[in-house]
């Protein structure tokens, strides 16, 4: 078997300049105090004619269009083609909002993001001096930072509000691969957690990575290298101290991760490693089928008297039908969301890309249908999606099923049969890579 090449490098994306942050319809105020430094992260695998650039951003969202500027850089600067390139982001709420036309200051550092992500990236890839021979290691560690969340809603009307839910369905399993060179001296440690980014709440004006950048610090204080986060189907996962002002509760929250990391041990080393990937789209269709003017005006009406957490709703909900009208004069509305995902095979371990915010029932259940590899779920690539809840989110009429899409400025919610549909897709695609 050909060898499995890789590199590796990171760069700093921190804003110089206060701006609008993302995350939070509640918060007030522009960014303030730096708690942690911001970077973009990226990981270049090769192996003969199959190379994977997996990019990780210390960002929240990020709208498509700027996803795919910074593809079509990388590849026009590389030869890489653009299903290759991987973007995604660790879903911080304490970095600033990534779509066009906020603020001044907002578009000024999108322009900056562009060309470090780019241009980082472009570096990795095209300094084959750097490529090294990969040994590959994989653990499995325990952490219990996160704690399921759900809906209250009062019954005499008011904001609902999202509650922690112990008895709630959650993933404790933080899955970590290493890479090192044949020395061990040059090695990136990915390690993948399901749990919103969210120990910062939006009463805080920090710009911070929140958690996982004390646990990257830990871990490569511990290995060396580059350590990066992937957070997985963290959609209804919160952390279990949520919402503070204190970054230390942050760091605290981060160090259990890190230690949970440091204190596993990894099984044999695997140098003989087969690298596959496969990139598709799942269509979901939306719940609406027929997108018009008077249709949404109605459904503006009928939702202005909604019982949410948000103290801008009414904002929030004018928002929406002005740019879904906007999207209709384009002609740019769709029966469906396409989903873009991506499945990549390294050896016994099985990495699952997603666009969107997946709940962690669809990441338990990739796990419970390939029990020979080790599987690993990352949510948020390729840019701003929406979430993709289970079956009873719907019938609850839940955050993520009935009103997120408001927010997110979807036509319309997903059809409640996303849940099926999303899963027969996803088993298809890793069966049609792993044969």
């Amino acid at each position: 078997m050909k060898a499995l090449l890789f590199n590796y490098g990171l760069t700093d994306i921190t804003p110089d300049e206060p701006l609008f942050l993302a995350g939070y319809a509640n918060r007030k105020g522009l960014s303030g105090t730096v708690h942690r430094r911001l970077t973009t992260r990226c990981l270049i695998l090769r192996q003969e004619d199959v190379s994977l650039c997996l990019i990780v951003n210390d960002l929240m969202d990020v709208d498509p269009e700027i996803i795919q500027t910074i593809s079509a850089r990388i590849s026009q600067k590389t030869g890489l083609d653009k299903d290759s390139v991987l973007i995604t982001s660790i879903h911080t709420h304490s970095a600033p909002e990534m779509e066009y036309g906020r603020s001044e200051a907002n578009d000024r550092y999108i322009d900056i993001v562009v060309r470090s992500v780019s241009e980082n990236a472009v570096s990795v890839i095209n300094e084959t001096s750097g490529l090294r021979n990969a040994n590959m290691r994989i653990a499995k560690a325990l952490c219990g930072i996160n704690m399921a969340r759900r809906d209250i809603k009062p019954e005499g009307g008011g904001m609902a509000y999202r509650v922690g839910d112990p008895d709630g369905l959650r993933d404790e399993e933080v899955g970590i691969l290493q890479l090192a060179d044949d020395s061990g001296e040059r090695k990136v440690t990915l390690f993948n957690y399901a749990c919103h980014p969210v120990t910062l709440g939006y009463e805080s004006n920090f710009i911070s990575t929140d958690y996982p950048g004390k646990a990257r610090e830990v871990v490569e204080l511990e290995y060396g290298g580059m350590s990066v986060f992937m957070n997985g189907a963290a959609g209804d996962l919160n952390p279990r101290e949520p919402h503070n002002v204190d970054p230390a509760v942050t760091d605290r929250v981060g160090e259990q991760l890190g230690e949970a990391i440091i204190s596993t041990g990894f099984g044999q080393a695997y140098m003989d490693i087969d690298l596959k990937i496969l990139a598709k789209t799942i269509n979901v269709p939306y719940r609406d089928q027929i997108i018009t003017k008077k249709h949404i005006a109605n459904e503006a009406k009928r939702k202005i008297y909604d019982v949410t957490e948000f103290f801008t709703w009414k904002d929030m909900l004018a928002r929406w039908e002005r740019k879904v009208y906007e999207m209709i004069d384009r002609n740019e509305v769709r029966a469906s969301f396409p989903f873009k995902i991506n499945v990549m095979k390294l050896g016994k371990a099985i990495i699952f890309f997603t666009q969107g915010e997946l709940f962690v029932k669809y990441q338990l259940a990739l796990k419970q249908n390939f029990p020979d590899y080790q599987v690993f779920c990352v949510a948020y690539v390729h840019g701003t999606g929406a979430y993709i809840p289970t079956s009873d989110v719907f019938e609850n009429k839940g955050y993520e099923a009935d009103q997120a899409y408001i927010y997110e400025v979807l036509p319309s919610p997903l059809s409640p049969q996303v849940e099926r549909i999303y899963l027969r897709e996803a088993f298809d695609a890793i069966n049609e890579l792993i044969g």
